[in-house]
């Protein structure tokens, strides 16, 4: 089965869309699938990025749903079409929620009795049966959830000797409020810090090379109030951090439900985040326990290689 992975890459708006990407690729590289990358930029229209996916003639092709009419569709028979879903309900919690749009479902509409499509989300389940569920109800369409992973070859034992104080790796204008409220005030306690954002990039692969999660004290892991708020979903930090050498300290309660008190710390408030990066600071072995049994955890439980036994389950193919 061959695999083909669509996307936008180098996107600056975005870490986690080359972490997702670089983690599906790893993982059916790793299970024996041929597996190729397609930049959606060099899709549009009748493309040479076009002709190369013909031409590889994938079995099954991952984008987001938006991306359905970037696709050759009309030149390849009978594919499996593993799609990211935007809301189909209309959702107002924040700006960065996108909604399908009527073209979109008009092209799921005519592909899906050509294609076998699965919509997938990485939302809490609550969030997909009010938010998603027309996706199944109206256009008769396989859903699954897949909540967010890591990819297991990025896998670091904790460092004693660190580097830095704390590290920070990912875009703050989506979620500017809690990180000033957050990580601003925790820069003045903790000067000897790492930062990572969209306006000081660094490729995934070096951040794993470099092993800067296992090297930092800290990896304070800062949701968007929404995400909080309304429960909505763990962002992939909470699973890529600790399995590179993470000591990872997070601020979203919805980590309850997959990991124990002894594997990752939730702080409340501001404070209590400053609280105990001070604590820790002092008493830095005491986090190798917890990020091993994080780590065991999440190697058991959450890698990308357990997504895609959840994908190719739905679609009965034995891994």
């Amino acid at each position: 089965m061959k695999v083909a992975y669509c996307y936008h890459k180098n996107n600056k708006h975005t870490y986690a869309g080359d972490t997702i990407a670089l983690g599906f690729a790893n993982a059916f590289r790793d299970m024996g699938y041929p597996f190729r990358f397609f930049n959606t930029n060099k899709l549009r229209g009748m493309s040479t990025e076009k002709l190369k996916m013909c031409l590889f003639n994938p079995d099954m092709i991952f984008t987001s749903v938006e991306n359905i009419n970037l696709l050759p569709l009309d030149y390849l028979k009978q594919k499996k079409l593993v799609l990211w879903g935007q809301f189909y309900t209309s959702c107002d919690y924040e700006e960065q929620i996108h909604c399908i749009n009527t073209e979109t479902k008009l092209l799921l509409n005519k592909y899906r009795d050509k294609h076998d499509i699965l919509i997938w989300s990485q939302h809490e389940e609550e969030i997909n049966e009010y938010f998603f569920s027309g996706y199944h109800k109206e256009l008769g369409l396989k859903f699954i959830q897949l909540i967010h992973a890591a990819d297991k070859s990025i896998y670091k034992k904790p460092i004693v000797d660190i580097e830095y104080d704390f590290i920070w790796i990912g875009n703050t204008s989506h979620r500017k409020v809690r990180y000033e409220k957050w990580i601003t005030p925790l820069k003045k306690v903790l000067p000897n810090f790492l930062e990572f954002n969209e306006h000081s990039m660094c490729d995934p692969k070096d951040i794993y090379k470099g092993q800067y999660y296992a090297k930092s004290l800290i990896s304070p892991n800062i949701h968007t109030s929404a995400q909080v708020k309304h429960k909505i979903l763990l962002n992939e930090r909470v699973f890529t951090s600790t399995l590179n050498g993470a000591f990872q300290i997070c601020d979203n309660p919805i980590a309850k439900k997959y990991f124990t008190d002894d594997e990752l710390l939730i702080a409340k408030t501001p404070q209590e985040l400053i609280d105990l990066c001070l604590y820790y600071l002092k008493h830095p072995n005491e986090r190798v326990g917890m990020i091993g049994r994080m780590s065991q955890t999440i190697m058991e439980h959450h890698t990308y290689h357990e997504r895609i036994k959840s994908i190719l389950s739905t679609y009965k193919i034995i891994s």
